[in-house]
């Protein structure tokens, strides 16, 4: 497949996507796979905050937060493909200064999957009960994305300073996995 557009693999079939996953092909790998996955507990958070109404106060707004953060996601499917590739494409002493650009994107999407993981953790304390497991659900995929998010940046040889702030948020977000736990 053509990547020429960050809208491409939203504009796929889930079934087209998932086999360009399980393709021989370099793209799209890890970092698109946790885009997806981070746009998904985003949009599970935004659906129990809106079940959530009549319990919690400020449902709406975090409903209105996570579909933000599932917006911000969206991009980064293809866009992770896209540099991915990009970067592959450099030999040499310039290669690290092509994966920067990636490592910053994926600084990003470790930073709104620790603010999901906050938003999930909160929604599985105090929103609707019936939705609980949804809510702890989107909180440990957000850990996850988090987490893998952080070991590709260290993987790709990116920045110390997006190395620290990624370290950071997935700091954060074990803090908020914990508070979530039984």
């Amino acid at each position: 497949m053509a990547l020429d557009s960050v809208d491409d693999y939203l504009d796929l079939p889930l079934r087209a996507l998932l086999n360009d996953v399980a393709s021989e092909e370099s793209v799209p790998a890890a970092g698109s796979v946790i885009a997806v996955l981070g746009a998904l507990a985003a949009g599970l958070a935004a659906k129990t905050a809106r079940r959530s109404r009549s319990l919690l106060p400020d449902a709406e707004a975090i409903a209105s937060r996570a579909d933000d953060l599932r917006a911000s996601f969206e991009p980064r499917i293809t866009g992770d493909a896209i540099g991915y590739r990009a970067a592959l494409a450099v030999r040499g002493d310039d290669r690290i200064a092509a994966v920067l650009p990636l490592s910053a994107h994926l600084t990003l999407l470790v930073e709104a999957a620790a603010e999901i993981a906050q938003l999930a953790s909160h929604l599985a304390a105090d929103g609707n009960p019936n939705l609980q497991y949804d809510a702890e659900s989107a909180a440990r995929i957000a850990v996850t994305v988090a987490e893998v998010g952080s070991k590709l940046i260290g993987a790709n040889g990116g920045a110390s300073e997006l190395s620290a702030r990624a370290e950071r948020a997935v700091a954060e977000v074990r803090s908020a996995a914990r508070r979530e736990s039984p």
